[in-house]
């Protein structure tokens, strides 16, 4: 027992000690975190938003650059001057130096193409690379028109020395009828585009900058591999301006979209990068509080030392106390909680060697009050057997309707005087009030009629003992009139629900319930019931509280009708005295 109190002291002071060391901790890890995450978010915004203005530069060049030139009367003459010439190498060579002529525009490996889909060929302002045959839609998109005229193309270029992923705008030059005679295209190299804007960027352990298009596809990257595909670990989609998401395995996703080509520049973080030196710091301070836990333990065993001497006295009282000596008391020396404790021991000691003297005296009345009761139990024993001697005499001289009477009377001598429980089934209770109205028959020469309507659900319904037979009794000495041969009773039942109901209801004289005079008063008067009503009210009270009810309704010359309303109820102790009183 000393051992588990000190481990139970010890272990709380280590528990709200560990959990505040803990807390700031985590707190203070979480904060730390948080400011590192915010700040790195600002400064790969601001170097990001950088270079995706360089790159809407160059998007934005090329695009005023091939809008100029499919206008410029320049490149209308060479076009005609080549579909009306003998279309020899030569004049695609001728073709190809004119166009190398128009392009001003010379960045990131820039080329100018021009198509013919007349001839269905192409030309480069790459020298020895003149012109193509067969160079449809299949090498280079000219039909293809985004939503959007401002947004480069992204494609595979075909019809270059080498294939190579370019970003380009397309642009049809119209003849003089605005019809499309030829179409023009200024592509920048997409290599050459990732060595000028993000292989710096690169350079940074942990971080990996990409190209992506309006709808997520990986336009520029270190790994040419990934082109064309999605970013895997990226759920959410990257709509506004800046979005700064987390993903799978600790990953952070920055972007920056650029404003006018609408391509989006993002950066792939590995979070445990930038939190590396958080993370020693947590160990240093993990270090601290495994110090700190060890101080608190001796501190522990110092203060489990010193509460637990009073407890130790207060311990071994106990146990004498256990083994039969309640002269047994503890020492009160201190005024302090401790103190207060040993003070309500030894008044408890006092109580209970009163308590056991009482204990005592209390067996020796209750002994006697068993023998009484023994006592009292052989003569309501002797009275039945005194009646089935002459019922069984009555037998013998064939007189049964004697025997059947005698019958029926010890029944309900039983029933009032040496039934166990409370609650019985209704169907005894039917029977029992069956058995009083045999009796009440042979005295009033079968006057009168009983009808029972008794529905077969209600039978195995619990109801209080001789519930029925006050009521029944009343319709019979005040409902029936000898003279009468009309005379009628009716017990009727059924449920509604969860509620029983029963209904005692004669046709005799009835009386004037607005006179005020309650029943009640009534068998006062005429001391003709040894059960009354009010009887029966104050069990139905005691037994279900508010939850059951039974009413009268009179009238005169119509007769009278007592409902009673209950819960339905199947088993004998739900609700009984015993059982609510233990609940309770």
């Amino acid at each position: 027992m000393r051992f588990g109190f000190r481990f139970r002291i010890m272990a709380a002071m280590l528990a709200v000690a560990g959990a505040c060391v803990l807390a700031v901790a985590l707190i203070s890890y979480s904060d730390s975190k948080s400011m590192i995450e915010e700040n790195y978010v600002q400064s790969l915004d601001a170097s990001m938003t950088l270079q995706m203005n360089s790159f809407d530069d160059t998007m934005k060049e090329m695009y005023q650059t091939v809008q100029h030139i499919s206008t410029m009367p320049e490149l209308e003459d060479c076009i005609d001057t080549y579909l009306s010439s003998d279309q020899t190498y030569a004049d695609g060579t001728e073709v190809a130096r004119q166009l190398s002529a128009l392009l001003t525009f010379n960045r990131w490996g820039s080329t100018l193409y021009l198509y013919l889909p007349e001839v269905e060929k192409a030309f480069s302002s790459e020298k020895y690379y003149a012109a193509r045959e067969n160079a449809g839609d299949a090498a280079v998109p000219w039909h293809e028109r985004p939503d959007n005229p401002f947004i480069p193309l992204y494609f595979t270029d075909r019809i270059a020395r080498a294939s190579q992923h370019v970003f380009a705008y397309v642009e049809p030059v119209l003849d003089r009828d605005g019809e499309e005679k030829a179409f023009l295209c200024i592509t920048v190299d997409e290599r050459k585009l990732y060595y000028a804007l993000l292989d710096d960027l690169n350079g940074t352990d942990g971080e990996e900058y990409m190209i992506l298009s309006k709808d997520g596809m990986i336009c520029s990257a270190a790994d040419i591999t990934q082109l064309g595909t999605r970013i895997s670990g990226l759920s959410k989609r990257q709509d506004n301006r800046m979005n700064a998401n987390m993903g799978e395995s600790g990953l952070l996703f920055t972007s920056v979209e650029a404003p006018y080509s609408h391509y989006r520049m993002l950066c792939q973080s590995d979070l445990r990068m930038l939190t590396q030196d958080i993370r020693e710091h947590m160990i240093y301070l993990l270090l601290v509080v495994a110090l700190v836990f060890t101080g608190l333990i001796v501190l522990a065993k110092i203060l489990s030392d010193q509460l637990y001497r009073p407890i130790q006295e207060l311990t071994e009282a106990m146990d004498n106390v256990g083994g039969g000596d309640f002269t047994a008391r503890v020492n009160d020396r201190k005024t302090d909680e401790f103190g207060v404790v040993r003070a309500h021991f030894n008044e408890m000691v006092s109580r209970m060697d009163n308590l056991m003297e009482q204990v005592v005296q209390e067996r020796t009345q209750k002994r006697e009050a068993e023998i009484n009761a023994l006592q009292y139990q052989i003569r309501p024993h002797f009275m039945y057997n005194t009646l089935n001697s002459i019922r069984f005499a009555a037998t013998l001289q064939r007189n049964h309707k004697l025997a059947e009477l005698l019958g029926d009377f010890i029944a309900l001598l039983e029933a009032s005087t040496q039934r166990k429980g409370a609650f019985l089934p209704l169907c005894e209770e039917i029977r029992l009030v069956q058995s009083y109205l045999s009796l009440q028959a042979f005295r009033y020469f079968d006057c009168f009629e009983v009808v029972y309507s008794i529905a077969p659900e209600t039978e195995d319904c619990y109801v209080p003992c001789l519930l029925l037979q006050p009521m029944v009794e009343n319709a019979v000495f005040h409902g029936i009139d000898p003279k009468r041969n009309d005379n009628r009773l009716e017990i009727t039942s059924w449920m509604e629900g969860e509620r029983l109901h029963i209904t005692v209801e004669d046709n005799g004289d009835g009386f004037d319930m607005e006179k005020g005079e309650t029943l009640d008063q009534e068998e006062e008067k005429r001391r003709l019931t040894g059960i009354g009503m009010q009887n029966v009210k104050q069990r139905m009270k005691l037994y279900y509280g508010d939850a059951a009810y039974f009413t009268v309704h009179s009238e005169v010359g119509v007769g009278t009708q007592v409902e009673f309303c209950m819960p339905v109820s199947h088993d004998p102790e739900e609700y009984s005295i015993r059982k609510s009183g233990t609940a309770e």
